[in-house]
Formats: structure tokens, sequence, C-alpha cells
């Protein structure tokens, strides 16, 4: 045998696999871990077992495989979602509240949405080679997207931003609120909600709007109207006490504040809640920039960055602009008010939430 042939065979590597091996056996986890907990959404595991059931009861009345689920169970509880005592399995208190559908916080629509979003990175080999997916705007947000982020909102960020904001004065004496570009309405719904006297109408797109109105019946808010339209072209021809301005593409170009103080009664107060690049700022996270080009939109056109359009402020200049037509009364970092992040489009990151009143 060549000397070179049995060096190969016979001594170690001069460069251990184990750096690589340690990335390999994340992938390897966290993916398998993934599809089980998506596998027993699917399959109605979790809200079945919203009462102490038998291994044996599970898979007869769901016609599963009992060898797989007697270990699919014992991961779920090593997870600590299920919890096993006397061959009796049941949920814990996180997927009562969480994965059962019935839940009024259950995040179904959120795992659903990652799975959407790793199918799209399925195919990045195909889209380094041809370019992005093309997705209209409108159409991209009024999928499942709009149903994850209203899940995602309800785990945290919503009440929040909402105690935040009804402990205004002028919130406690306001009378309208425009929740411009609000998707699924759970912001205006929740402001009607802390404030009694208030009106508030959320404009959207038109198939976004039609996801709005299932949510204003679904928790029958009386008080929540809803307006289609796209604010970078249609105009708006009423004025409010509060415009309320959150996650839009295309929400931090400058033109839009001047359209903002003009919908806004004498004294109006108005909030913004995006994410913002700072000056000299590149990249926030270089997972999500990969994932923000992996689409193209037909609306608003993006820059490479995630959360980043053509025609952007950076958050100094944005709020110069804001100075010469509001009082910036606070500005508020993400800490304060975000939800959990989840690694994909629609984290909050290094939001901030800036709140000015109308000269």
């Amino acid at each position: 045998m060549d000397q070179s042939l049995k060096e190969l065979l016979l001594e170690q590597p001069s460069v251990s696999t184990e750096p690589l091996y340690n990335i390999l056996r994340n992938c390897s986890y966290e993916f398998k871990t993934f599809c089980i907990l998506n596998t027993a959404i699917e399959l109605g595991i979790f809200d079945y077992l919203a009462s102490p059931q038998t291994l044996e009861s599970l898979c007869e009345t769901l016609q599963l495989n009992t060898d797989i689920i007697r270990d699919m169970l014992a991961y779920l509880k090593e997870l600590e979602l299920v919890e096993e005592s006397n061959r009796l399995y049941k949920n814990s208190a996180i997927s009562r509240y969480y994965l059962q559908s019935n839940s009024p916080f259950s995040q179904h629509n959120v795992v659903k949405n990652l799975e959407n979003g790793f199918k799209i990175w399925e195919k990045l080999t195909e889209i380094v080679k041809a370019g992005p997916i093309p997705a209209k705007e409108n159409k991209f947000f009024a999928n499942n997207l709009i149903h994850s982020l209203a899940e995602e909102a309800l785990g945290g960020e919503l009440p929040k931003v909402v105690g935040i904001i009804k402990e205004l004065p002028e919130f406690v004496n306001a009378k309208s609120l425009l929740d411009l570009g609000g998707g699924h309405g759970l912001y205006s719904i929740a402001f009607t909600a802390a404030n009694s006297g208030l009106w508030a109408d959320v404009y959207d797109f038109p198939n976004v709007i039609e996801d709005t109105q299932k949510y204003i019946n679904k928790y029958r808010a009386d008080r929540v109207g809803t307006i289609p339209g796209n604010y970078f072209k249609d105009g708006i021809h009423k004025c409010y006490d509060i415009v309320f301005f959150s996650y839009n593409p295309g929400g931090k170009r400058p033109e839009l504040i001047a359209k903002i103080h003009d919908r806004l009664n004498p004294e109006g107060i108005f909030i913004s809640k995006h994410c913002f690049y700072r000056q000299g700022e590149d990249s926030k996270n270089l997972l999500l920039d990969i994932e923000w080009n992996l689409l193209s939109f037909e609306g608003a056109p993006k820059e490479s960055r995630i959360y980043s359009f053509y025609g952007d402020c950076r958050l100094e200049e944005y709020l110069e602009l804001v100075k010469n037509l509001f009082i910036i009364k606070d500005v508020i970092e993400a800490p304060a008010f975000a939800g959990q992040g989840l690694g994909k489009i629609g984290d909050a990151l290094d939001s901030v939430l800036i709140i000015a009143q109308k000269k």
C-alpha cells in the first residue's frame, strides 16, 4: 500500500472534525425536534392530551403507530411539553396555553409559518442561481404570516405596547385612532378595549382587511372599523387623535411623516414602531438578511438587509424629520416592549417605539 494511503487510514486528520460536527449535530437535533413538534400539532396530539390519556387510547383514537408515538411522547416529556404519571399522558402548562388549538393563545400559526419559511429555505440552491422568488406584497402579508404575527403579538408584545400607550394622558382622552397598515387589527381591538370612548380604523390592503374583519368579529370589537387601500398611493380623508404605525414595509420613508401629520387633529399623537438602521450600521443578523433576500416584493422595493427598503431613513435622520412637525415625547427601546424572537422575518430585533405629539 502506498505510504500516503497508510497515513490517511492510520493517522488522525490534522484538522479536527469536532467544530464541523458540533454545527451538524445542532442542525440534526433541532430539525428533528421541530418535525416532532409540528407533527404532534398536525395530528392533534396536543388537543387529545387536554385530558389524561394512555398511549393505547391516544394511538387507537388517532390511528397512530404505537412504537413511534411512545418515543415521541417520551421526547415531548423531555421538552416539558407533556407530563406523564401512572402511564397517563397530558399536556404541560406550556402546551395547554400555547399548543392546544382551542386556547386563545394558541401558537399553531407560528409553527406553520416557521414550516413555510423552511420550505423556502429548501429552495436556496435554486434561488442562489435563479434569483429571489417573486411575491406580491399584499398577498405575502395576507397569508399565514398575518395570523402568525397575531399569535406572536398575543404572546407578549401586544399587552406590553398597549400597556405603555394607555398610560398617556392623550390616549385616555382620545376619541379616534388610525391603525395604519394594521394587518390583523389586534392593536386597534386592544386599544378600544383599554379606552371605552375610542373608535379605531384599521387601514390596509383590501385582501388583508378581509382577515382583519375576522379578528374584529372574533373579539366582538364593535368600535373598530376597516378602511381598504394602499397608503403609499391612496389618500386618507379623515383626521384622528392618534395614528399608530407599526412594522410597515416602507414605513420609514420620509414623505410619510408629513402625510401622517396631516391626518392628525391638533396636538394629536403619532406612534411609530419600526426596526431602524442607525448611522454606520450594516447588518443586524446575517441569517435574516439571507432570508430577506429569498423573496422579492412587487410593492415597496427592498434593499439587501432585513427590514430595509429603498428610501428608508436611518433612525437619526427619521427623528430629526419628526422633530420638524412633532414634539417627541419618548423613544422606547425594544427590550421594554418587544416579544420573543424566533429567528425569522417578523422578529422585532432592535426596534424602537417613538411617541410624538403634533405641534
